[in-house]
This record gives structure tokens, C-alpha cells and sequence, in this order.
């Protein structure tokens, strides 16, 4: 395989950043539809993004487990993680992507669970119930929301080191992610 696709020891391949930053920008609009579902419910600009919510978070889903799938292929490639700091770096992001994995699942959950029908891209997916499984929507409710909120916190502490490791510690980590590295 084009070495440029595979992830290596200065920084990360074509496939690596391609859904990385994909995945970024379904989560920016999750944020963004987050917020103004909880500060402006029942607006146009709400109902816009908050429309597209429950399938962004399938298509995160989907995305967090090829994601997962690529980095296990690309383990003993990828930029080494020896430091105390990187190890909890590495830590963080283990967390960061169980959490895309639980967020939307208890989010499916929620959904069997209820009255109503369930779709994602305009494709039902499964119909409602007749009567709601009370634990079903009340895990969603409970755990959903604040899970998300929890992801969006971490995911801004790791912006937030990456910014420091590279313009306050010199260490070119943004470039592992935007350029790939110095071997392309």
C-alpha cells in the first residue's frame, strides 16, 4: 500500500487524517446543534442543525468504529507514545473514542425504546412502539446528554494541547495531523 495512506512513526497517512477531520466537523455541527437545541429551542437555525443530529451521530458511529478498525491496523506504525504525557495523551484519546461509540448507541437505544420512529438520512431504520420502554428512553435522557457534554470538554482540552505542544513546547504535533510529516 502508497506509504502515504498508511499512518508512521512522524506522523499520520491519508486515511488517518481524512477521518479525523471529518469526524471534527460532524462533531463541530453536534456541538453546534447541542447548544442551540438547549439554548434556543424551536428556531429555524435550531431546527436546521438539530435535523441533522440523530444522523450525524449514526454516520459518527459508523466512522469511530472504521476509525477504530484503521488504527488498530496502523498500532505499530503510528507516532510513538513513550512520555508520561503521551501515554495519557493516548489515554485521552482512548476515551475520546469510547465515547463516540457510547454517546450514540445509548442514542439508538433511546430511540428503540420510544413511540416513535427512528431514521437516518430519511431512511427508517425501525418503526416506533406502541407503548415506550420506560428504561430504554430514560438511559438516553440521563447518560445522553451528559456524555456529550463530557466528550466536548475532553475534545477541547485536546485542542487545547495540541496548541500548547506546538506553539508554547515547539513540538510539531498539528503538523502530524494536517501535513501527515516531513516524508511526504
Amino acid at each position: 500500500m502508497d506509504t502515504r495512506m498508511m499512518d508512521h512513526e512522524y506522523g499520520y497517512g491519508l486515511v488517518s487524517r481524512f477521518f479525523h477531520w471529518l469526524m471534527a466537523l460532524l462533531l463541530l455541527w453536534q456541538v453546534i446543534s447541542a447548544a442551540l437545541h438547549l439554548f434556543f429551542d424551536d428556531t429555524p437555525v435550531t431546527d436546521f442543525f438539530f435535523g441533522f443530529h440523530f444522523s450525524n451521530g449514526v454516520l459518527l458511529l459508523c466512522l469511530t468504529l472504521l476509525r477504530g478498525i484503521w488504527g488498530l491496523i496502523n498500532l505499530s506504525h503510528r507516532p510513538p507514545h513513550g512520555r508520561g504525557i503521551e501515554r495519557l495523551a493516548a489515554l485521552g484519546h482512548v476515551l475520546i473514542h469510547l465515547l463516540l461509540i457510547a454517546i450514540p448507541s445509548i442514542a439508538i437505544i433511546r430511540a428503540y425504546g420510544s413511540d416513535r420512529p427512528f431514521s437516518v438520512f430519511g431512511v427508517q431504520v425501525f418503526s416506533g412502539r406502541e407503548t415506550e420502554i420506560e428504561w430504554m428512553t430514560n438511559l438516553g435522557g440521563q447518560w445522553h446528554g451528559l456524555l456529550g457534554w463530557v466528550l466536548f470538554a475532553l475534545i477541547a482540552g485536546h485542542i487545547a494541547m495540541d496548541f500548547v505542544h506546538t506553539y508554547v513546547w515547539k513540538e510539531p504535533l498539528i503538523s502530524r495531523m494536517t501535513k501527515g510529516s516531513e516524508l511526504e
